[in-house]
Formats: structure tokens, sequence, C-alpha cells
């Protein structure tokens, strides 16, 4: 696998028990939930889903404004598995270490943050609008 920061070398890391590490994998799949939920539930027909990408959404990007662009999840994960913390953002970027595990792509990581949030807003802009017309029809 190629780089991906922080992640990249395991022999860097340091040694955490193997509970630490189920740990760490529970984390990672809640963030792929969250993340595929967020990315793709506002094209469903339900309240809840779009109710969700709202909150979910809304609060990922309240987070990332008070943490600096940083991910708490990734954080999480990170220290669960004894990684050290990066010297920047773009070291630990989960959608860029999951593009490059699935389609063995390496994107560039401001590339990866500008795409994500686009997505995202634009997913949050539809499930809003979509949500405020259904309370006034």
């Amino acid at each position: 696998m190629e780089n991906i920061g922080v992640f990249d070398s395991k022999i860097n890391w340091q040694h955490r028990n193997w509970f630490s590490h189920r740990l760490a994998d529970f984390v990672f799949i809640f963030h792929l939930g969250i993340t595929l939920f967020c990315g793709f539930a506002w094209l469903g027909d339900q309240d809840w889903m779009l109710m969700g990408v709202v909150l979910l959404y809304g609060s990922t990007e309240l987070l990332w404004k008070f943490r600096s662009s940083s991910c708490i999840l990734t954080d999480i994960e990170r220290g669960l598995r004894g990684v050290s913390k990066p010297n920047s953002v773009l070291e630990q970027n989960f959608i860029r270490r999951l593009i490059l595990s699935v389609f063995k792509m390496d994107i560039d990581p401001l590339k990866i943050i500008i795409y994500t949030r686009a997505w995202g807003r634009i997913g949050f802009s539809i499930a809003m609008v979509r949500l405020i017309f259904r309370i006034v029809a």
C-alpha cells in the first residue's frame, strides 16, 4: 500500500493490545458508516434519512471548524492503534485512506478535502431543502 500518512507504516505504531485494535476497527467501521450515510442518504425518500444527513453532516462541519479540520473519529482510531499525532491534518485524511485502500488511487489530500466538503455540503443542502418542502407542503 502506498503512503497514507500516519497510518502507512505499522512498524511505527506504538504497541497496543488486541482489544485496543478491535476497538479501533469498530471506530473505523462506525466512521465508514457515518461517511456512507452522509454521502448517500440524502438520495433517500424517508424523512429520518434526510434529518440524519442534516444532523450528522452539520455536526461534522461544526467539529471540523472547532477542531481545525481534524475529525474526532480519526483521532480516536489513531489513539487506539497507537499511531503518533501527525504534523498536519492532511496526513490522516480518512476519505483519502478509504479511496486508496478500495480503489488503489492516491489523490492529493487537499483535493480530497475539497471534494469531501463539496459533496457533503451538496447533500446537506438537498436534504435540508427536501425537508423544508415536506414541512411546508
